[in-house]
């Protein structure tokens, strides 16, 4: 396994497998600059990223037994998320879209994944993928979109006219995990919380405190057409490391602040 910094110049894309960057070991996957994500493939439970703890809290919310699920990854990062649905739900089927083949291998090959982990991979624009599977109704309960080149979300994926694709594609009680970039006055993350609202009757946004008053970081959505299991997401957050804040209903729309979803076509 890798003890040093490992690096991909690709035609498409430039990565850094930097080491020894969490307080227990393991690595930082580093793109255009960006550390994307952290991984310790000695422990897939080891979740340093604030926002990567939201999404792996939420799916333990949401799927609180170690029963297998079968889960759909737009963005496959350093994998962190697959490697840890694995570890916790043993026998998951698990799907990722990677737009970059070159990243995914990179990955594969630095940190291989344990042979648990049942995954299998294609390499495409998340668009792509999902409008050419919205064919095949149900199956996912799982859909984790995070999907960023640098440091900007790609304006095709997030529309709602993406989502109602990615919708057909879930189980009724499946659920979408959507990370978006805190950018100025949070406006992406408002509008996909509003786009993600006209498709789905349940949404959820978990940022923490100093994100919402301006700091650098993300906010993660949580969409379903079932109840979100609010006493499970409040058991978390309340022992967070910072406070983090747990929005649904009126304090959704107080969030949301009357920004409009995104379609197909929108120029921002």
């Amino acid at each position: 396994m890798a003890e040093a910094t490992l690096e991909l110049d690709g035609e498409q894309v430039h990565a850094r497998l930097v080491p020894n960057r969490g307080t227990n070991g393991g690595f930082s996957l580093v793109i255009d600059g960006t550390t994307q994500s952290h991984v310790n493939p000695d422990d897939p439970l080891d979740i340093q990223l604030e926002y990567v703890r939201h999404v792996t809290n939420l799916i333990d919310a949401w799927h609180p037994s170690d029963a297998p699920i079968s889960a759909l990854h737009l963005g496959g990062g350093a994998l962190s998320i697959p490697r840890y649905v694995a570890a916790t739900r043993p026998g998951s089927r698990q799907h990722v879209v990677e737009l970059h083949r070159e990243l995914f291998e990179f990955v594969v090959d630095a940190l291989p994944l344990r042979d648990e982990v049942e995954l299998t991979a294609e390499f495409d624009d998340a668009r792509a993928a999902v409008d050419r599977s919205a064919r095949f109704r149900g199956g996912y309960d799982l859909a984790v979109v995070d999907v960023f080149s640098g440091s900007v979300a790609p304006p095709n994926v997030g529309t709602i006219e993406f989502f109602r694709g990615l919708a057909d594609l879930l189980t009724p009680t499946g659920i979408v995990l959507v990370n978006t970039l805190a950018t100025s006055e949070l406006q992406l993350s408002r509008r996909m919380a509003a786009t993600l609202a006209e498709e789905f009757e349940e949404v959820t946004a978990l940022v923490s405190e100093v994100v919402l008053e301006g700091a650098p970081g993300n906010v993660v959505l949580a969409a379903s057409r079932t109840s979100a299991p609010l006493d499970e997401i409040l058991r978390w957050t309340a022992s967070a490391p910072r406070p983090v804040l747990v929005l649904q209903d009126d304090r959704l729309d107080r969030f949301v602040d009357g920004a409009g979803p995104r379609r197909d076509g929108d120029s921002g």
